[in-house]
């Protein structure tokens, strides 16, 4: 009986953990990462992977304080990254006619419209995104 329920909480680890590293049952494996603009996370932003085969999901996460976890098939991937911040003393005229502080778009389109960042998922392998995004 102790065998029994030994096996069975092996069983419920492995499935809670994701199986750790491994695929799920569609070919997709969980992985956090990290974005940094400038040295600086980046605050609120999206994160989209691309895959290089027409056939594959494309792949899309929040960013929250530079961290995000994503759900994803290996192989070669284009990265886009977009974020918006608000323009400091910049200011319009929201739906009700109050003060609303400007946004604006601030990551390069080297980085997202016409991105050339790219990044490999191998599993097993990888294990975190890290990606320092740089204004040059």
């Amino acid at each position: 009986m102790n065998s029994k329920l030994a096996a069975g909480t092996v069983v419920l680890m492995m499935l809670l953990s994701g199986c750790s590293g491994g695929t799920d049952a569609e070919g997709f494996v969980q992985l956090p990462g990290e974005v940094t603009w400038n040295g600086e996370p980046v605050q609120d932003g999206m994160i989209i992977f691309r895959g290089s085969d027409p056939s594959e999901r494309n792949v899309a996460a929040p960013i929250t304080d530079g961290k995000f976890v994503v759900k994803i098939q290996p192989g070669k991937k284009t990265v886009e990254v977009t974020a918006m911040r608000e323009v400091p003393g910049k200011f319009g005229v929201g739906p009700s006619g109050e003060q609303v502080p400007l946004t604006e778009a601030y990551i390069p389109a080297k980085y997202n419209s016409e991105s050339e960042l790219t990044t490999e998922i191998v599993v097993p392998g990888t294990d975190t995104l890290q990606f320092s995004l740089q204004e040059m």
